[in-house]
């Protein structure tokens, strides 16, 4: 994956600290998300996470590091889930002073390219109803409504999820 001015990298053990603290500059992101603040292996809860019936070699956490070696986004991809040649875009977290200058759609653009390259004939993704921002950015780049579906939170409440597709 490639994006000038910026190193985006598969995270390693040596990262995960740097990754815990990028999330928990954000409380707020995974109280809309989740119902509740990063807890304190949040981190490492996204390096292990994977779907059923999937294995880790077709998971892919990724670093995005400016040129002082800041870690200023990261990315989880899903090879084949949930079908063969479609990719699914877990997380695009974006540091909260790296927002509003163009870098999400950036980085979306430089996946989009990746998983072209990968084979991949398309992008998948959730996004929370509420996270209205993430969804106009969603919108923007050509990511079309799939289906929706309800998920509950840790704090016990639900919330609808949207699962939206672009096609690569």
């Amino acid at each position: 994956m490639y994006l000038p001015e910026y190193t985006i990298r598969l995270v390693e053990p040596k990262d995960e600290a740097k990754l815990q603290s990028l999330f928990q500059s954000d409380p707020g992101y995974f109280e809309m998300v989740q119902g509740a603040p990063p807890g304190p292996a949040e981190a490492q809860s996204l390096v292990t996470a994977l779907p059923e019936a999937k294995d880790y070699g077709d998971k892919f956490v990724y670093g995005v590091f400016d040129s002082h070696g800041a870690l200023v986004a990261a990315i989880d991809l899903i090879r084949d889930y949930p079908e063969k040649s479609v990719w699914f875009l877990g997380l695009l977290f974006v540091a909260p002073w790296r927002r509003n200058i163009g870098l999400g759609r950036r980085i979306l653009d430089a996946i989009c390219a990746h998983v072209k390259r990968q084979g991949g004939r398309a992008l998948r993704l959730g996004v929370v109803r509420g996270n209205v921002r993430a969804r106009a950015l969603y919108e923007r780049l050509e990511f079309r409504f799939v289906y929706d579906r309800e998920r509950s939170q840790s704090n016990g409440s639900a919330d609808k999820i949207d699962v939206l597709e672009r096609t690569l």
